[in-house]
């Protein structure tokens, strides 16, 4: 279980430029639950994932998995327990190697990149391939050999959701990756997303913009605005709200909070 425990984000602190960008949140999420974040724009979603995946540090506040204090990791600890696919898929993938020896490189657990050949074995091959047909997403399969340099957005995020699959996180922080792509594409890559994430079963937490595949693949929406939670709807809540209802969330006042003890390191 993730609890994210009166988080605080302040950016250029005790300079004039000083944002608050997470105002004291707090909520957690139970193994294997689905949680989209939503809000309007600079209401703190990403950096509130961007946070869950180590690429931000906490300000104040404490963040925890099963009971552990993972707060101070570096990045490449919280790597172990938290994957994240962001809307630049070049950060998740090596793009000078091809779409199968990035899958192979994801299962060799962290070896050298310059291993990632000799260790590809036939049998990987049409295990992958198989794995990728049956996502039955717009024929990836046929790009095993293709560098990924060369391949189109859609087909390098659907590969690095599936790299944070195979690495074996236990926790997984997806953040707006399909922005930028046209609707047929957006709606057959988040279609494919909900594939994945229910054949693993992995906990998962994600920003989408598209609020019907919110509503209808998510077990809980949490609501931020002005950096905070305004509302968490899960149960017979989610299941009577309409899309204009949970648009009127959106604006909802927090109450500000003050700032906390500053983390130890």
């Amino acid at each position: 279980m993730i609890d994210v425990e009166d988080a605080f984000v302040v950016f250029y602190a005790g300079t004039p430029l000083e944002r608050v960008a997470l105002r004291g949140v707090r909520f957690s999420v139970q193994d294997g639950e689905v949680v989209s974040v939503l809000g309007n724009n600079g209401s703190g979603r990403s950096t509130l994932l961007r946070f869950l995946a180590g690429h931000i540090r906490l300000s104040f506040g404490r963040l925890w998995y099963n009971s552990v204090d993972i707060t101070a990791q570096s990045l490449y600890s919280r790597s172990k327990i938290v994957s994240s696919v962001f809307s630049d898929s070049d950060v998740c993938t090596a793009g000078n190697l091809t779409v199968l020896e990035n899958l192979v490189l994801a299962s060799m657990s962290h070896q050298p990149k310059s291993w990632v050949r000799e260790a590809i074995r036939d049998d990987m091959e049409d295990r992958f391939y198989a794995q990728l047909r049956n996502l039955n997403f717009m024929e990836m399969e046929d790009l095993l050999h293709e560098p990924v340099s060369n391949i189109p957005k859609p087909y390098k995020q659907v590969l690095a959701l599936l790299i944070a699959v195979i690495k074996g996180a236990k926790v997984l922080v997806i953040d707006e990756h399909s922005t930028g792509l046209d609707v047929e594409a957006s709606r057959a890559l988040l279609a494919t997303t909900s594939k994945i994430i229910k054949s693993k079963k992995i906990t998962t937490i994600m920003v989408v913009n598209d609020l019907d595949f919110a509503m209808k693949h998510s077990d809980r929406l949490v609501v931020l605005n002005y950096g905070q939670v305004v509302a968490n709807i899960s149960g017979e809540e989610k299941k009577k709200i309409k899309i204009e209802d949970l648009y009127s969330t959106f604006n909802r006042k927090p109450k500000i909070s003050d700032k906390k003890t500053p983390v130890s390191v």
